[in-house]
């Protein structure tokens, strides 16, 4: 990647990208991702082709490892720099609400297509559809405000977390692993560390190697610092597009942590896949400070798995609200024993313990029946 970054369109309402960063002293020790870092403005970077109609280039595209097609909290995050594109500044993003339709092809071009649907003196609103080979794979529509002034405030308490400086970067946990798994998955373990992921996640329940093969069955929830490698310009609305990109970080994979599954595992899981996304914008922030992203999934059932997400600034303020569907496919294999987390073993407790009752049911009746024609 260039250490120079690419200049922004004319019509790009955000400022210019900061200047090249200064690369560490060669004798440092830290990981080769720390000394260069991938940049968030270049996954979030549009070319105009017209007004209205924005393109990125494949080249900036990023299929996670093991993922269906392009990763998903990119496409949200480019699709609001296409409408923020097209808004007045005074209106900032206070919501947005979206579908992905088909995965992206990462070896092609997306065109963001922006439709205006109202623009008035409070409220702009704007209808964002990404295609590929000439379909739809992506819509969304969201809603800008003009900001005002209200006596009514309220908010929940941000929930307790260690600092983000004292627990481990993805990079070092997934470093620290080579030296504690076998060969075989070193492999596995480099693809990884070699993704160019442009934000730096620090889990607050640091996951343990034999969690990417056989995980313990877990609460469905979770705590995950998180904030932009590098610096990012200081337009507040640029910020917002970049919390849309990691809002889709771990979030769905929230709703299958009782379960404790796998695709190593039987159950096994099959298929993760986000089906929609919504988020609410309260106040502005700096996505290139650490902000805390709690996670809860308050329901997992009918192969669709439901996540909440509150991003917290470090000060303790409520900065955006999220919620996601996915799709969750997994299948049981009779023929081998049962190695899924113990949120299934629950499950199937729950339906002997059901099963036991109906056959008792059963029996008190066949034998109440029994006892009335002994009576006859």
């Amino acid at each position: 990647m260039s250490s120079t970054p690419k200049d922004p369109p004319a019509s790009l309402t955000f400022p210019a990208p900061p200047p090249p960063r200064i690369a560490m002293p060669a004798q440092s020790m830290k990981l080769e991702s720390e000394l260069n870092p991938p940049d968030v403005s270049d996954s979030l970077h549009l070319e105009e082709l017209d007004k209205n109609l924005y393109r990125v280039a494949p080249a900036a595209l990023w299929r996670p490892v093991g993922a269906r097609g392009v990763f998903g909290g990119q496409i949200i995050g480019l699709a609001l720099v296409a409408a923020t594109n097209t808004v007045p500044a005074p209106f900032k993003v206070h919501s947005l609400h979206s579908y992905f339709l088909l995965g992206g092809d990462n070896t092609r071009a997306i065109v963001f297509h922006v439709t205006p649907m109202r623009d008035s003196r409070s409220f702009v609103t704007r209808q964002v559809t990404a295609q590929q080979n000439g379909r739809p794979i992506f819509i969304m529509v969201c809603s800008f405000m003009r900001r005002e002034a209200s006596p009514l405030e309220h908010q929940y308490t941000m929930p307790p977390a260690p600092a983000p400086e004292s627990l481990p970067s993805r990079e070092e946990m997934l470093a620290g692993w080579l030296s504690k798994t076998p060969a075989k998955y070193h492999e596995a373990i480099k693809e990884r560390l070699e993704e160019p992921i442009p934000i730096d996640m620090r889990p607050c329940d640091t996951p343990s190697p034999t969690d990417l093969v056989y995980p313990a069955s877990k609460e469905p929830r979770q705590l995950v610092w998180m904030k932009s490698k590098t610096k990012l310009p200081a337009d507040p609305a640029f910020h917002m597009c970049v919390a849309a990109y990691c809002s889709d970080h771990q979030l769905l994979w929230t709703t299958v942590r009782p379960h404790g599954v796998t695709v190593a595992t039987n159950p096994q899981l099959g298929m993760v896949v986000s089906l929609d996304h919504s988020m609410w914008f309260h106040t502005d922030f700096r996505a290139d400070e650490w902000l805390l992203y709690e996670m809860e999934s308050p329901r997992t059932g009918g192969a669709r798995g439901v996540a909440l997400g509150r991003l917290w600034t470090r000060d303790g303020t409520l900065a955006v609200t999220c919620a996601q569907e996915g799709l969750l496919r997994a299948t049981v294999d009779p023929e081998k024993p049962i190695t899924g987390g113990l949120g299934y073993r629950r499950v199937k407790d729950l339906q002997r313990t059901l099963l036991d009752r109906d056959q008792k049911k059963q029996r008190d009746m066949e034998n109440e029946q029994g006892e009335l024609k002994a009576k006859l």
